[in-house]
């Protein structure tokens, strides 16, 4: 493997360590200021194992940033310099041994200055995982708010006291329950804030409970509602499907076949259409992004089996795609040939004069079309689809120009048009 994959997965690697540390520590700590005969006995050996993973984090990253070819996993979008500046120190301050002083000291929540470095990790981690961006969202609110949450809890029995004829699970949970009513503006007023200092800790709840809102009606329930953009537009075809039907009495058969097509583009993920977005690459990486896309298909045509990149780039870009839906043709014998296709999916049927006879099947990988634009002459047959059908095109403009600059290729389709016209 790759040296510099595995110095990648490991930064990685550690900054996901250091995530669920900071976690188990941010709960830890406070419980420990209101709860200490409960988690005294390893509260000092979780501190140490901390302050190591966080050691361990700060020293890893200096030495990532200080290589000048760094371009190793979370740190590659920083500088040394501005790292020096912004999260060194709040990453220096975590460090400090809090096993060195009592448990009940307010400097162990020293490490938990981690919390910046933390905040700005998570969001280089939801670069990464794009793929699963929106469960990411989802699980970093759920990160932030067990936390506060729990800080807010454990800060209530801080202030309100422990009920001595109640257990400590009682009291914790007592302390939750406040908190959540609290924080959803529930308020049901069966546990109230009696003191001054009570209250305003009550507003300060209330406050947050504000933000955490706003932040999961402009976060959370956007991505829930948004999770799948090709089912939003499959419905939206519907309702404009069901609108043309009530208003403009289209036939029932007409209908079913339009819904099946709308169905089978759904499921395909078809309707998702990469065009605006590449619009906004530059050229060269627009090609890369068009070439990933296509190739794997490409290289299974056995037309193009060990052609080179070139040519590859060059078809990927000049390909169209297109749906045909079941009993379809694709175009009738005698038409001028525009195109050459290529079958993603689906099976089709080659027809003889006046549609009457098969003649041959094409299934998925093969090509057809070609004799027409490569003999410059009209259809010799026609093609009807037997199913729905995901094709690629090639127009007769992008194959005049593509095909003679590649030699090789040609030949092939030349040999392969002499063939189909013997078997004619």
């Amino acid at each position: 493997m790759n040296k510099n994959i595995l110095i990648k997965s490991a930064s990685n690697f550690i900054s996901f360590v250091m995530i669920i540390a900071f976690f188990v520590f941010s709960v830890f700590v406070p419980f420990n200021q209101v709860f200490p005969q409960i988690v005294s006995n390893y509260y000092n050996s979780l501190g140490w194992i901390v302050n190591l993973i966080f050691i361990f984090d700060l020293a890893l990253k200096l030495i990532l940033l200080a290589n000048k070819k760094n371009n190793l996993g979370l740190f590659s979008e920083e500088s040394l310099a501005d790292y020096l500046k912004t999260y060194f120190i709040f990453d220096l301050l975590s460090i400090f041994p809090i096993a060195l002083f009592p448990t009940n000291s307010l400097w162990q929540f020293v490490p938990l200055i981690k919390i910046f470095s933390v905040f700005n990790r998570i969001s280089f981690i939801r670069q990464i995982i794009l793929k699963f961006a929106p469960f990411a969202v989802v699980v970093q609110f759920l990160y932030w708010f067990i936390q506060i949450t729990h800080w807010i809890a454990c800060g209530w029995i801080k202030i309100d006291g422990i009920n001595e004829q109640h257990s400590i699970s009682s009291n914790y949970i007592t302390a939750l329950y406040w908190t959540t009513t609290t924080l959803t503006t529930v308020g049901y007023g069966d546990i109230v804030p009696h003191s001054n200092f009570e209250k305003l800790y009550s507003v300060v709840v209330m406050i947050i409970g504000v933000g955490l809102y706003g932040y999961l009606i402009g976060n959370v329930v956007s991505v829930i509602t948004k999770r799948d953009p090709t089912h939003e537009h499959f419905i939206s075809n519907l309702e404009n499907l069901s609108s043309l039907v009530r208003y403009r009495n289209l036939p029932k058969s007409l209908t079913a076949r339009v819904k099946q097509y709308f169905l089978y583009i759904w499921k395909n993920r078809l309707e998702h259409n990469e065009s605006s977005f590449l619009q906004k690459l530059p050229d060269g990486l627009k090609l890369e992004v068009i070439t990933f896309l296509k190739q794997d298909f490409i290289e299974k045509v056995n037309l193009f089996k060990d052609a080179g990149n070139e040519f590859i780039s060059d078809l990927a870009e000049n390909l169209r795609e297109t749906v045909i839906t079941p009993d379809e043709f694709v175009f009738h014998e005698g038409d001028f040939g525009e195109k050459v296709y290529f079958v993603i999916e689906g099976q089709l049927s080659v027809l003889t004069k006046n549609s009457n006879k098969e003649i041959a099947k094409i299934k998925k990988g093969d090509f057809f079309g070609e004799i027409a634009l490569f003999k410059n002459r009209p259809r010799n047959a026609s093609v009807k689809a037997i199913t729905f059908c995901h094709l690629y095109y090639l127009d007769k403009n992008s194959f005049d120009l593509l095909i003679p600059k590649y030699p090789l290729i040609s030949k092939k389709i030349e040999e392969k048009v002499l063939e189909r016209e013997k078997q004619d």
